[in-house]
């Protein structure tokens, strides 16, 4: 540590589907230094699986470095949903399944017996193993002595807080982050868990900010860290974002929380009359809140749409009049996702002309991402001020036919691209705290009329019915 950088601070591993992070904040969240890796899963065993050992050997390096240069005190870690391990005390007794494993035939059948119906969980039943639950039922039934074995099922940033030296805990925003694992509106698991006697899978629950053990003897020897740096929970990427808001006072906000998903949420949403075809969720947030939500995968649309390298300034904004006036228009869905477009995954095509160059490919795929946004926002019922965070906070394109699309509200973008892992650092002494953090930063995006863009939307939320 550098005599220069004494302040106490904290260290979040974000763990997103595309991109790992190593973020150091302070107390008040704002960010001191940020380390970004790749992220791929393990393609080497019985099914594909999150790299779990590719992911701690970075996360160890990077702590190594960071620990040089500043005052490590806490580790959290922040994870996207839909990921978990079967532990026993020694650590994973099967590969840690990732959500885009290909699974055996008998899956689909076998799950649509036992799984919760989205009236319970207010989350559909996707294809493959995208559901926690549904990897449990396929490692359960192919791995049958393996599984016996297993003494704990921890969702990603619990595990890691176990491995670092926490004990095992269940935290509630990874639970119910889209895993059919937990009933939002009765506060209890699902059905399937009854069903299938898997409760006896999921230690005692505690709060993501609170203090779950100390980093452990090997891993201080592997950092340079010192024995009693404190280890808490854990929380749900998307979730930690949504925290973030909540800690500065603006929890009335509808935030858009975007990575390779976007989630939208609207606290001041009911959700007893939630529509599954328009991609409608409930999470429920660090303090047990079950908040209406909606769970596209728009990041990673756009990057099929955009290409490489992606351009989202001001030229995409000022292509996309040339491509409605000559009539392309992107179509859902351009994933197997069908998002709010029912029947819509795998089928998505573009209607006339093709875009050519970098900046049309760049319009098209904005354009895209904000149609799809804004239809979210519709189906959630948003009318307050809309905040952008996460990777499509720097899509400036993005933001500005958003707010195009959206007059009657005001658009924030965060100034800071890391939110997630800065309101995951923001659980750290959260209980202390006695006023609104004041390291929120946001930008209003001001735009003028686009009567073209609006009418280009409207036909194109014809064209799916919406």
């Amino acid at each position: 540590m550098s005599m220069g950088d004494t302040c106490e601070r904290i260290a979040v591993l974000d763990l997103g589907k595309t991109n790992i992070k190593l973020l150091v904040a302070d107390e008040n969240g704002a960010p001191v230094e940020v380390l970004s890796y790749s992220n791929a899963p393990d393609a080497s065993g019985p099914y594909l699986a999150i790299d779990l050992k590719r992911i701690e050997a970075l996360v160890v390096d990077a702590l190594a470095d960071l620990s040089k240069r500043h005052n490590i005190r806490a580790i959290i870690a922040t994870s996207h949903g839909c990921g978990g391990v079967l532990v026993d005390e020694h650590g994973p007794v099967l590969p840690a399944m990732d959500y885009e494993a290909t699974p055996p035939e008998w899956l689909t059948d076998a799950y649509r017996e036992v799984g919760p119906t989205y009236e319970e969980v207010f989350c559909s039943i996707s294809g493959g193993a995208m559901r926690p639950a549904q990897g449990l039922l396929w490692q359960e039934r192919e791995f049958p002595k393996t599984f016996s074995r297993a003494k704990y099922f921890l969702l990603t940033p619990q595990y890691f807080a176990f491995r670092f030296g926490g004990r095992p805990v269940t935290e509630i925003s990874s639970l119910a982050a889209q895993c059919h694992l937990w009933n939002p509106l009765k506060s209890e698991f699902s059905s399937i868990v009854k069903k299938k006697n898997w409760s006896r899978f999921f230690p005692a629950f505690a709060r993501a900010g609170d203090i779950v053990g100390y980093l452990s003897p090997e891993f201080q020897k592997r950092t340079g860290l010192a024995a009693d740096v404190e280890i808490l929970a854990g929380a749900h990427d998307s979730n930690a974002n949504f925290y973030r808001y909540k800690a500065a006072g603006l929890a009335d906000y509808t935030v858009l929380s975007t990575g390779t998903w976007m989630i939208g949420f609207n606290r001041g949403r009911p959700l007893e009359d939630f529509r599954e075809e328009r991609a409608m969720v409930a999470n429920v947030d660090v303090d047990g809140e079950p908040i209406a939500s909606t769970l596209t995968m728009t990041g990673r649309e756009y990057q099929i749409l955009a290409g490489e390298p992606p351009v989202s300034d001001e030229r995409a904004f000022d292509a996309i009049d040339h491509l409605i006036a000559r009539g392309t228009i992107p179509v859902p869905s351009f994933v197997e996702d069908p998002g709010p477009v029912p029947h819509s995954g795998g089928k998505g095509y573009i209607i006339g002309p093709p875009p050519e160059t970098a900046e049309e490919r760049g319009a098209t795929a904005s354009f895209y991402a904000a149609t799809v946004a804004d239809l979210c926002l519709d189906v959630l019922g948003s009318t307050t001020p809309i905040v952008i965070d996460g990777g499509f906070a720097t899509n400036f394109s993005f933001a500005k036919m958003l707010s195009c699309l959206r007059p009657f509200q005001e658009i924030y973008v965060s100034q800071s691209k890391d939110g997630t892992a800065l309101g995951a650092g923001l659980l750290w002494r959260r209980f202390q705290r006695k006023a609104p953090v004041t390291s929120v930063k946001l930008d209003r995006i001001e735009t003028k009329p686009h009567q073209a863009l609006i009418e280009a939307t409207r036909k194109w939320k014809a064209m799916i019915g919406a």
